[in-house]
């Protein structure tokens, strides 16, 4: 196996490379319990949860469910019309919905940060219509300390990730892979007996292969912000279209 491309067929020939090598996939609910080849498949949403649908019915289609973390703080709007229906389609399809918290924006108090955590998540409960038990922090290469690495009442992977000696985290963080591990972990030269892999679903939809900076540019650019054009073209057009108020004024003229 070679490290796979970044589209959306490439995804679906890894996850049958799991399967064809009878690989399990784990809920998050299992991770404390992960076993000898087995996958967790976990998802930050750093962009947009509309595109997330593409990676996800690849998913469905194969009968492998996976956790999508969502940021509530992020450079999108979670409480729009259009996330919370992309939220209502992940769990429509068996996935689940996890917190990405972003400790940059927390309190430094342990305590007032937790309560911040608790409302967090209750939020996204509301928002996505269903559980949110566990958790996963934004960006940790920024230094913070992680008051929730393992937090009563919440699952978090990364706890597992660092302390359990037999499973390997994977990541395709920039759009880039860091190394051949996950190519060891399938042609069965890894030390690891389990596999956590992190993907961001918006680096995935490419239908030819890009240098990730023209990618990030010429793909994903457009991609997250269609849906803000797509609402001053449509909605606020026709709000100012129709207006009562007067159409000519000071400033009005097309010259």
């Amino acid at each position: 196996m070679k490290l796979p491309g970044f589209s959306l067929s490439s995804y679906s020939d890894l996850l049958n490379s799991f399967i064809q090598a009878r690989h399990a996939f784990c809920a998050s609910a299992e991770i404390p319990n992960i076993q000898f080849n087995t996958v967790f498949l976990r998802h930050d949403v750093d962009f947009s949860l509309e595109l997330t649908l593409p990676v996800a019915d690849v998913e469905s289609q194969l009968g492998v469910v996976s956790c999508y973390y969502v940021l509530l703080s992020g450079p999108y709007n979670p409480c729009s019309s259009a996330s919370t229906k992309a939220m209502q389609r992940l769990r429509e399809m068996g996935h689940e919905i996890g917190l990405h918290y972003d400790l940059s924006l927390y309190p430094d108090d342990p305590d007032l940060a937790r309560k911040r955590l608790d409302s967090e998540v209750e939020f996204l409960q509301q928002l996505s219509g269903g559980e949110v038990s566990t958790i996963v922090m934004h960006e940790p290469s920024r230094g913070h300390e992680d008051f929730f690495l393992d937090v009563p009442g919440y699952i978090n992977p990364t706890y597992f990730q660092r302390t359990n000696p037999n499973l390997l985290y994977v990541s395709d963080s920039c759009r880039a892979w860091r190394d051949l591990s996950l190519c060891e972990y399938l042609n069965g030269q890894s030390e690891k007996s389990c596999l956590m892999l992190n993907t961001h679903p918006e680096s995935w939809l490419a239908d030819r292969p890009q240098h990730r900076i023209t990618y990030l540019e010429k793909t994903l650019l457009p991609k997250v912000l269609e849906p803000t054009q797509r609402y001053f073209l449509e909605a606020v057009r026709n709000a100012w279209q129709t207006h009562v108020g007067p159409v000519s004024g000071y400033g009005d003229s097309d010259e």
